[in-house]
């Protein structure tokens, strides 16, 4: 079986638009999580970036994967990959500010220092290590007094 160009671009766009789990009003492309749609071999395998290892999220993000696919006319495989290392860089900018405006979650820059989502204070206190899953921490934020949850790069969930 050959797999066309036009195959691949449907079963980007149905992957593409698969709502996470755990914000449902974002997508796995927006998170960065969606890496490639490639064809192995003589079938689509879709590669997703999980952004921690072990992740709950992750056995019904393949499942909704798969269904989007199915739903488009294709089977898929999904492949779950360690590198590139998923980081909060890979989340889209309009994410980020939905992130921010919808759920009061940071992210942390590459360089500088994290901005309450709220007031943009940029002093923000940490409060503990692991919030609600384990790729975001507590923070409080002493200008508005509102704690924060800060999506966290791999590096400082693995310290």
């Amino acid at each position: 079986m050959t797999i066309t160009q036009s195959a691949l671009n449907a079963v980007r766009a149905a992957v593409a638009s698969v709502k996470d789990p755990e914000y449902p009003d974002l997508n796995i492309q927006q998170l960065g999580i969606l890496e490639d749609v490639v064809v192995d071999s003589s079938s689509i395998r879709v590669d997703l970036v999980p952004t921690i290892l072990g992740c709950p999220a992750l056995d019904t993000i393949e499942q909704d994967v798969l269904a989007a696919a199915r739903a488009v006319g294709h089977e898929v495989t999904v492949r779950f990959c360690h590198s590139p290392a998923w980081t909060p860089d890979r989340i889209s900018d309009d994410a980020q500010q939905i992130l921010a405006n919808e759920y009061t979650i940071a992210i942390t820059p590459r360089t500088g220092n994290t901005e309450c989502p709220l007031c943009g204070h940029t002093s923000l206190e940490k409060r503990s290590d692991v919030g609600p899953t384990a790729c975001r921490s507590v923070h409080w934020c002493p200008n508005c007094r509102n704690p924060i949850e800060v999506v966290r790069s791999r590096k400082a969930q693995n310290s």
